[in-house]
C-alpha cells in the first residue's frame, strides 16, 4: 500500500511537471514570436513540437534515454524548421536532467555527446551556420544539465543506501536480540526441567513425595516458560499488549531465579549491596538475563556445585556478580572440540547493548565467576 501511494504521487508529480513545462513553452514561445517577425511563423506542427518536447519526459521514469531522443528530435526539428526561438530548449535539459544518474555513467555521457552533436548539425546545415559562441553555449547548458542531474541522483542514491544499511542494521540488532530471549528464556527453562525430570526419575520408586516436588518444579517452569514465549510471539507478530498480568523481566524477580535454581539442585545465595532502586528497563532485563544465563551455566555445566549471587547498587552503575564452586565451564578453542555455546556471548551482547562490561572465566581455585557492570544511566536512587 504504502509503495503504491508513493509511486502514484510520483506520477502525479511528473505528470504536473509535464504540464507546467508545457503551458511555460506554449506562452514562451507565443510571445517570442512577436519579436522574430522574419521567422517561420507558428502553426500547428509548431504547437504540437512544443507539446511533443514535454510529453516526451513521461517515459523518463522507466525508458529516460527515450524520453531524451524524443525532446532532442522534437527541439532539433523545431530549430530546423527556422520557427521562433523559444523556451522549447527547457523541455531537452529537463530531460537530461532526469537521464543523468551515477548508476550508468556511460548513458549519461552518450547523451550528452549526442545532443551536443544533434545541435551542432543542425547549426551547420542552418542559413546562419554554426557559430562558435552558440556552439559553447550549448555545450555548457548540457553539460550544466547533466551535472546537476548527476549530482542529484548520486545524493539520493546516498541517501537511500544509508536508509537501506541503516534499516538492515536495526533488522540484525532485533534479531540478534530475539534470539538472545529465545536462547537465554529456553536454555535456562529446558536446564531446569531436564534436571528435575532426572531427580524424579531416580527417586519415583522410594522418595515418590520429592519426585513429586520435582514434578511440580516441572510443571511451574513450563508454565513459565509457555507465557514468557507467548510474549516474545506476540512482540514478533506486531501486539501492543502483551500480558498486564506479566512483569517485565527484571531484578525484581530475582528470588525467582534464585528458587528455581536451588529446585535444580544448586544451592544458592544472593546478596543486595546498597539501596535498591528502579533501572532502566533495558539495563533492568540486561541484568536478569546475565543472572539467569549464568545460573544456568551452573547448573548445565558445573556439576554438583552451590552457587552466589551478589547485586550491587552503586551511584552510577550496577554490578552483577555470580560466582560458583562446581567444576566451571570448559571452553574449546580448537575448531576440532565441540561447538561453543551462545550463552556468554549472548551475554556480551547484552552489555554491550547497554554500553557496559563484562567478565567471565574460570576462578583461580575452582569454579567459575561472571562480572557485569552495568551503567544506570542516571537512574534515580
Amino acid at each position: 500500500m504504502a509503495s503504491d501511494l508513493r509511486r502514484a504521487r510520483q506520477w502525479v508529480g511528473l505528470g504536473v511537471l509535464i504540464a507546467a513545462l508545457a503551458i511555460v513553452l506554449l506562452l514562451g514561445t507565443t510571445f517570442s514570436s512577436y519579436w522574430h517577425p522574419h521567422n517561420r511563423p507558428l502553426d500547428v506542427l509548431a504547437y504540437g513540437l512544443l507539446v511533443f518536447a514535454p510529453g516526451g519526459l513521461a517515459l523518463s521514469r522507466r525508458w529516460p534515454s527515450a524520453a531524451v531522443g524524443l525532446a532532442l528530435a522534437a527541439v532539433l526539428t523545431y530549430q530546423a524548421l527556422n520557427y521562433p526561438p523559444g523556451p522549447i530548449h527547457l523541455a531537452l535539459l529537463v530531460a537530461l536532467y532526469r537521464a543523468a544518474t551515477p548508476q550508468h555513467p556511460l548513458r549519461t555521457l552518450a547523451l550528452g555527446a549526442l545532443t551536443v552533436i544533434g545541435y551542432s548539425a543542425v547549426g551547420l546545415l542552418s542559413p546562419g551556420g554554426l557559430s562558435l559562441d552558440g556552439a559553447l553555449l550549448g555545450t555548457a547548458a548540457v553539460s550544466a544539465a547533466l551535472g546537476l542531474g548527476y549530482a542529484v541522483a548520486s545524493q539520493r542514491a546516498s541517501v537511500r543506501q544509508r536508509r537501506e544499511e541503516e534499516t538492515q542494521r536495526r533488522v540484525t540488532e532485533e534479531r540478534l536480540r530475539i534470539a538472545r530471549e529465545l536462547h537465554d528464556v529456553v536454555s535456562h527453562s529446558i536446564s531446569t526441567i531436564n534436571v528435575q525430570a532426572g531427580v524424579a526419575a531416580h527417586v519415583m520408586a522410594e522418595r515418590p513425595d520429592q519426585a513429586h516436588e520435582a514434578l511440580v518444579t516441572i510443571k511451574e517452569t513450563s508454565r513459565d516458560t509457555l507465557r514468557e514465549l507467548r510474549g516474545i510471539l506476540q512482540v514478533l507478530r506486531g501486539v501492543d499488549e502483551i500480558d498486564p498480568r506479566s512483569p517485565a523481566p527484571g531484578l525484581a524477580q530475582l528470588d525467582v531465579l534464585v528458587d528455581t535454581a536451588i529446585q535444580a539442585g544448586v544451592p544458592t545465595q544472593a546478596s543486595v549491596i546498597g539501596t535498591a532502586r528502579p533501572l532502566p528497563p533495558a539495563v533492568d532485563l540486561a541484568a536478569y538475563r546475565i543472572i539467569q544465563e549464568s545460573l544456568t551455566n551452573v547448573i548445565r555445566h558445573a556439576g554438583p556445585a552451590s552457587a552466589q549471587v551478589r547485586v550491587a547498587y552503586e551511584p552510577t552503575q550496577v554490578v552483577i556478580t555470580v560466582t560458583d564452586d562446581g567444576r566451571g565451564v570448559v571452553i574449546h578453542p580448537n575448531r576440532n572440540g565441540p561447538p561453543p555455546g551462545l550463552g556468554i556471548p549472548g551475554m556480551r551482547e547484552r552489555v554491550a547493548a547497554v554500553g557496559g562490561s563484562i567478565e567471565a572465566g574460570p576462578r583461580d581455585r575452582r569454579g567459575f565467576a561472571v562480572r557485569a557492570v552495568l551503567p544506570t544511566d542516571g537512574a534515580e536512587p
